[in-house]
């Protein structure tokens, strides 16, 4: 009798593979959940919500709202194992790519944005609403 265990452990390791793969570009939107303060000028806030939505604050006043998408690549940038913020307006006129080089993923509360156009970093601490 032949057995037909082969047939079914291939195909499930293989989806197992590409949820493992799926979820691993899922954790840094999570990660980047949150309100964030500039360290460089503490006026300035960014908060990103769970559906998309980044907003952006100065002397606690929200001043303009985004989209944003956490991806491999973010227009002709792409980098090996880097994650990139794609924010832009819902007008269309605004739209602008940074590399995320940190989100809570050591659980410091700092966030680090890579600007890909002027090659500036720009760092952010983790506060609580």
């Amino acid at each position: 009798m032949r057995s037909y265990r082969p047939l079914i452990i291939i195909p499930l390791s293989i989806l197992l593979l590409i949820l493992l793969g799926i979820t691993s570009f899922v954790t840094p939107k999570k990660d980047i959940i949150g309100a964030w303060v500039s360290q460089e000028n503490p006026e300035y806030k960014l908060e990103f919500l769970q559906n998309g939505i980044c907003k952006d604050y100065y002397a606690n006043k929200e001043h303009k709202q985004y989209h944003y998408t956490i991806s491999t690549e973010c227009d002709e940038n792409s980098a090996y194992r880097s994650l990139f913020v794609k924010i832009e307006d819902d007008e269309g006129f605004f739209s602008k790519c940074y590399e995320l080089k940190g989100g809570n993923e050591s659980d410091d509360g700092i966030l680090v944005l890579a600007d890909t156009e002027k090659d500036e970093e720009y760092l952010y601490t983790k506060i609580d609403n």
